[in-house]
C-alpha cells in the first residue's frame, strides 16, 4: 500500500477505534496498517511506548464495514485488557514421549530403573495433563470473556459481524479441536446467541 494510502486507511481505522469506549490505557493508539491480510494485533503500552500499537491488516482495513472493523478491532482490545493467561503444562507431551521411551526401554532390556523412571514420568505427565486442560478452560472462558466485553462495548451484532467475517476470509485452520484448543468461532458465535 502507497504511503498516502496507508496514512488515510490509518486516519479511518483510528476514527473507528475513537468510537470504541475502550479503556483510557488503549485509547489513541498508532495505528499501523500491515501485511495484506486480515489481522489484528494490539501492542499493549509499557513504559518504552506509553501508547498502544494498533495493527491491522490491509484487507481489513480496505474491505471490512465500519461495524465489522469495530467489532474486530474490540474483541482484540478486550483479549488484550483482560490478558492472557501464562501457558501451564507445556512440558507434558515432551515428558510424556520420554517417560515412554524410558517405559519401553525398560521394558526391552529388563532394567527396573527405567521401567521405575518411566513410571514415575508418565504419572507426572498425567498430573500435568490435568494442569493443562484446567488451564485451557480458563483460556476458553478468558475468550468468552471477550467477546462479552466488546459486545458491550460496541454492540453484539457488531462482534458477531466481526467473527463472521474474519472466519469467511481465514484460511482454513488446521487445528485439531478438543480440550486443549481455544474455542472455535462457531463456539464464539453460540455463545454470543448467534
Amino acid at each position: 500500500m502507497q504511503g498516502s494510502h496507508a496514512e488515510s486507511y490509518q486516519r479511518l481505522i483510528a476514527d473507528r477505534v475513537a468510537e470504541i469506549p475502550v479503556p483510557e490505557r488503549f485509547r489513541d493508539p498508532d495505528v499501523l496498517i500491515a501485511g495484506e491480510g486480515i489481522e489484528v494485533s494490539i501492542a499493549v503500552p509499557s513504559t518504552d511506548r506509553p501508547r498502544p500499537v494498533l495493527t491491522v491488516g490491509e484487507r481489513l482495513a480496505v474491505e471490512a464495514p465500519r461495524d465489522v472493523v469495530k467489532g474486530v478491532v474490540a474483541v482484540h482490545i478486550a483479549r488484550a485488557h483482560l490478558g492472557h493467561p501464562a501457558p501451564v503444562g507445556q512440558w507434558v507431551p515432551t515428558l510424556l514421549i520420554f517417560s515412554g521411551v524410558f517405559v519401553l526401554f525398560g521394558l526391552a532390556t529388563g532394567i527396573a530403573p527405567f521401567l521405575f523412571l518411566g513410571g514415575i514420568g508418565i504419572i507426572g505427565g498425567v498430573l500435568g495433563l490435568r494442569s493443562r486442560i484446567e488451564a485451557a478452560q480458563v483460556v476458553r472462558a478468558r475468550v468468552h470473556q471477550a467477546d462479552e466485553l466488546a459486545a458491550d462495548w460496541v454492540g453484539r451484532q457488531a462482534v458477531v459481524d466481526g467473527l463472521r467475517w474474519v472466519t469467511d476470509r481465514a484460511e482454513p485452520d488446521a487445528r485439531f479441536g478438543g480440550r486443549l484448543a481455544p474455542p472455535t468461532v462457531q463456539d464464539r458465535l453460540r455463545a454470543l446467541g448467534a
